[in-house]
């Protein structure tokens, strides 16, 4: 109600300014609100883990990572989907990296060691606009419909710095149909319109935007969840 809810009382400031109804609300961008509060961060950390894994049960059952020995989740969160990815691997020699905010990392330390991943994984603090670690396949869940074009831009930007070429993205996230049909991407998109500043895409707006940062989209994997993967290639 706090974070969510309440701030789409400022929808029509969204509507008509452009900016979003919880800067207005909050009386500060919704991330810096969230990140201000350490126990109010690990909340929304536990609350978004629990909704995406929810939807997105299902999503990885038949799906392989690509070769590479280092796994980064960029805005890992909770951690949970780098810890189904490395449980699900068949390669137990592959490392990972959990990476986010100083105030939101230690937020998936309980996940990874309930899942008996800690001596596998590494985790790293910092912010995705400044730099990311070294990795041989980068991982981004529900991370670039939070932020506008430019800002996604920078992201991958970002990871394009340091990764070699050849180093593979893979993005979760729901991709928005044409026409009328009725989609979860739909109704997210109305919330990215009154909490931040970002919005759900389709394939190809998806496929641009990997090209401005240098890299190629490879294929786009759908499954029996609401979410696609989206895997592409550093070039």
């Amino acid at each position: 109600m706090e974070t969510h809810y309440l701030p789409f009382s400022e929808l029509l400031h969204s509507v008509t300014t452009g900016k979003p109804g919880a800067d207005k609300y909050l009386g500060e961008p919704f991330f810096d609100y969230l990140n201000a509060d350490p126990g109010r961060s690990a909340l929304f950390s536990r609350a978004m883990g629990d909704v995406s894994a929810g939807l997105r049960t299902g999503i990885f059952d038949d799906y392989r990572l690509p070769a590479g020995r280092i796994v980064a989740d960029i805005g890992a969160a909770d951690g949970s989907v780098l810890s189904e990815l490395l449980k699900r691997d068949a390669d137990p020699q592959r490392q990972g990296i959990v990476f986010d905010l100083p105030t939101t990392v230690e937020n998936a330390e309980p996940t990874l060691a309930a899942a008996g991943l800690t001596e596998r994984v590494e985790f790293v603090a910092g912010d995705f606009f400044d730099a990311v670690p070294s990795a041989d396949i980068y991982v981004l869940s529900h991370i670039l419909h939070d932020w506008d074009d430019d800002s996604s831009h920078r992201i991958l930007a970002t990871i394009a710095a340091a990764a070699t070429v050849g180093a593979r993205i893979l993005i979760v996230e729901g991709l928005v149909p044409p026409g009328d049909t009725p989609h979860l991407t739909k109704v997210l998109d109305l919330t990215m319109l009154g909490v931040l500043t970002g919005k759900e895409r389709t394939e190809e707006e998806f496929r641009s935007l990997l090209d401005s940062a240098g890299f190629s989209l490879d294929r786009t994997l759908p499954t029996a969840t609401p979410y696609s993967i989206l895997e592409a290639t550093k070039r």
